[in-house]
């Protein structure tokens, strides 16, 4: 078992990838747990979340991207999958999304960053959906190397066709994750 993380960490060091991250978050209308590389810093990224929302909702996303440096800044585009669970419709639904993070450090306060994300599957990429859309504003915060942490506002949104668009997250977060 042992050779098999030895082997995972070569791969994820050769392909880029400087640190990971296992963290949680959530507020009063959702808990999400969550496997990422390091946000921060440019190169290949990747992450795995999985959300349970309010109204028996759920997501799991994984996506890939990779991020770039402009100055200070660190844009990351990203192609992921997903698959969802949501109330509106008692069925299971799945797609491809893209998005993009965004992040900018602030310059009077060491180890602390603005971010903004933003990711949808439109209708051609999803079964059984009309759209999926998240969108997550915040804070990260690292005061230690081995601990991060977020605070923010968090958005996700899914509609079946010729419905309103049903919130399974609309509000205020804080998280915390343990880096490695």
């Amino acid at each position: 078992m042992k050779s098999q993380y030895f082997a995972m960490g070569l791969l994820l060091a050769s392909a880029g990838v400087t640190a990971q991250e296992i963290g949680v978050k959530g507020g009063s209308d959702f808990f999400a747990a969550a496997i990422n590389s390091q946000k921060t810093a440019p190169g290949l990224q990747y992450g795995v979340e999985y959300v349970n929302a309010k109204h028996q909702s759920e997501l799991l996303d994984a996506n890939l991207g990779y991020g770039v440096a402009i100055g200070a800044m660190r844009i990351v585009p990203r192609v992921g999958l997903f698959w969802a669970e949501l109330n509106h419709d008692k069925t299971s639904s799945y797609g491809v999304n893209a998005g993009i993070r965004a992040m900018a450090p602030l310059p009077q306060a060491r180890h602390t960053w603005l971010y903004l994300d933003f990711s949808m599957a439109p209708n051609f990429s999803t079964y059984k959906l009309d759209h999926l859309h998240q969108f997550e504003a915040g804070v990260y915060y690292q005061p230690a190397h081995w601990l991060t942490l977020s605070s923010g506002y968090r958005y996700l949104g899914s509609g079946l066709h010729e419905y309103k668009t049903h919130r399974a997250i609309d509000g205020l977060f804080i998280g915390a994750a343990w880096r490695f």
